[in-house]
């Protein structure tokens, strides 16, 4: 079988992705799917008690483009990540009925593109990658905690003991959470930030910290964590000397494209979402997220609101 449009992953970048293609007035046969599981990727799986630092009232405008049928939340606060995402595969697998759509592992692109799959292949003209991420690591001899057990408290509590002493390496949004659970279990905890302060808020630039995370951070820097210490990443000494007494690490520093079908690709144009491997194969979500350049540095959007504005601004040009 041979299609048009091919989109390789089902998470909330998938599903928008779909219901933009639709909005453009893409014919459903053009277009097929492939995803795991059809469950909602990774923020449901991994990361859907985590907070987002999103107010519901956006993602509602977000959504509302495609219907008017939206779940009725809190609409100031910032809901679980579970809420937005389930909400948004509702509107989306309505969407998606008459397409063709796999329940499968991709395991190889060839140019071309043929998509070889668990139970066979099939050949399609263009191929979005919409395939999520996994959490950046460091090359340390540490055990190391994965990001999606340190944002919630109940499963961290499990994999760390009253003699352990962790170190984080990452102070945004998801690092700020597992330091605030951290404490919560009276854990010693280091903190190692970049940049010349620990913490970014959204009130002083853009994309920073809000809501929850925000209120976490300032009590850290109130001296309100006992429990937790601030070391800046430009001093190597400190963060020796951190890592000599730690026992196990957290690292949140950011995500990069999963590691699948044989080959990673990681560079993509910012502008275009076209990945730089070969011709028609672009990215979205938060593997390849869009940037907004401000005073001369770049910030990475990573939301349903952001994906949905990279989207829409690159798709035009794509189909």
């Amino acid at each position: 079988m041979s299609y048009k449009y091919c989109i390789v992953g089902f998470g909330i970048a998938g599903q928008i992705l779909l219901l933009e293609l639709l909005r453009a007035g893409i014919s459903k046969t053009q277009i097929i799917i492939c995803d795991e599981t059809f469950l909602g990727g990774d923020l449901i799986t991994k990361y859907g008690s985590v907070l987002s630092n999103t107010p519901w009232w956006k993602t509602k405008k977000a959504l509302e483009v495609y219907t008017k049928d939206i779940p009725e939340l809190s609409e100031d606060k910032c809901t679980p990540l579970s809420q937005i995402v389930q909400a948004c595969l509702q509107v989306a697998l309505k969407a998606a009925e008459g397409i063709e759509k796999h329940t499968t592992t991709v395991l190889s692109l060839e140019p071309g593109w043929t998509i070889k799959h668990t139970f066979g292949s099939f050949t399609s003209e263009k191929v979005f990658l919409t395939i999520g991420a996994t959490e950046k690591t460091l090359e340390v001899t540490h055990p190391r905690i994965p990001l999606h057990i340190a944002l919630d408290k109940n499963q961290l509590s499990t994999f760390i003991s009253t003699s352990d002493k962790i170190t984080v390496f990452g102070t945004s949004h998801s690092g700020v959470i597992a330091l605030d659970n951290l404490n919560q279990l009276s854990t010693p905890t280091t903190a190692v930030y970049k940049g010349l302060q620990p913490f970014i808020f959204e009130s002083e630039t853009y994309g920073g910290l809000k809501e929850a995370s925000e209120v976490h951070a300032r009590a850290i820097l109130a001296g309100k964590y006992p429990n937790i210490t601030l070391i800046p990443w430009s001093e190597p000494l400190q963060v020796y000397k951190a890592l000599t007494k730690t026992t196990k690490i957290i690292c949140a520093t950011g995500f990069e494209p999963k590691k699948t079908f044989g080959k990673q690709y990681t560079e993509y144009n910012t502008d275009t979402a076209e990945i730089k491997a070969s011709s028609n194969i672009y990215g979205f979500g938060i593997a390849y997220p869009g940037i907004t350049t401000l005073d001369g540095v770049g910030y990475q959007d990573v939301s349903l609101l952001s994906f949905q504005a990279q989207i829409q601004r690159c798709l035009p040009a794509i189909i």
